[in-house]
């Protein structure tokens, strides 16, 4: 696998690598390899490509392959960093609520399971909001609300 900007990427690495490294608590990212061992291992090769696959498949956003603005770059690389750091997390809850959990307590702490905890962290989106139709509504009238 190669990261190919345009292709499946917005970023490259070493734009990665610069946004990171002006950011506190990110130094395990420069610990991991550019391109992956094998064919699925973590690398900031298959973090990026993830995040971009990530963001180009929400319905809540509508962004070109070749998008160039720095905002779409740095908000694919907050993706790669949020998924590095919470990616099992993510596909634990993922799984429980596709296979019909919706709520759980553990200990003293509980909680209610619903599709926002797979959606796209507020943080990242906001960095999209010239991209995204979220919010967005339509009323549909029919041959009789005339």
């Amino acid at each position: 696998m190669s990261l190919t900007v345009g292709q499946n990427s917005w970023a490259t690495i070493s734009e990665a690598d610069t946004y990171l490294g002006n950011k506190i608590k990110t130094t395990e990212w420069f610990a991991l390899d550019n391109a992956p061992s094998e064919l699925g291992a973590e690398s900031k090769e298959t973090l990026l490509s993830t995040a971009y696959y990530w963001l180009k498949g929400s319905p809540e956003l509508n962004i070109s392959a070749s998008a160039t603005d720095v905002n779409v770059k740095n908000a694919q690389i907050e993706a790669a960093w949020f998924l590095y750091n919470n990616y099992d997390e993510l596909k634990e809850r993922e799984a429980a609520i596709y296979t019909g959990v919706e709520d759980f307590s553990l200990s003293k702490r509980s909680e209610n399971l619903n599709m926002d905890y797979l959606q796209i962290p507020s943080f990242i989106t906001g960095m999209l909001r010239d991209y995204g139709i979220r919010n967005t509504s339509a009323d549909l009238l029919g041959e009789y609300d005339v």
